[in-house]
């Protein structure tokens, strides 16, 4: 894919997490994509799972979620998108109860294309830093994902 396919594609998505419009977010994937939080080392694959984690993991436990792009670059068929990624802890997040608070904290995607489409997303973020901020307790996060990771 050329460099504006994949930014027009990415802006999609973008504009599809914005409205949380969870069915348009899968459009832009290819079957057998992926999301993966690497703070909680946790892997969704396959677009059942995937949808299960939008609901679950960010948009249930964070409802107003909102990336703030500050920058974007290319490479051959992946981009890398940084900036800062603010929410609030308002629902349950990997089973452990909200703390109520709000964070703000630098963040960075990698996303590969295939096929003409994102084959999934890489989610990179201070894990420490937005738990604190939110009022949840970083041992019972970590605890959880734990317990949810799949052996290799």
């Amino acid at each position: 894919m050329d460099v504006t396919d994949m930014r027009r594609l990415f802006e999609a998505h973008r504009e599809a997490e914005a409205s949380r419009d969870i069915d348009a977010v899968l459009t832009t994937f290819v079957p057998d994509c992926f999301l993966e939080t690497a703070a909680l080392g946790l892997r969704s694959q396959g677009r059942t799972a995937v949808r299960a984690a939008y609901e679950q993991q960010y948009f249930t436990a964070f409802p107003d979620l909102a990336p703030q792009d500050q920058g974007i670059a290319f490479g051959d068929d992946v981009l890398v998108v940084w900036g800062v990624l603010r929410g609030t802890s308002l629902g349950e997040w990997v089973g452990i109860a909200p703390g109520g608070g709000s964070f703000e904290v630098p963040f960075a995607n990698v996303v590969p294309f295939r096929e003409g489409l994102m084959a999934g997303e890489t989610i990179y973020f201070d894990l420490a830093t937005l738990c604190e901020q939110a009022r949840i307790p970083l041992e019972q996060i970590c605890a959880a994902a734990a317990a949810r990771r799949t052996p290799p």
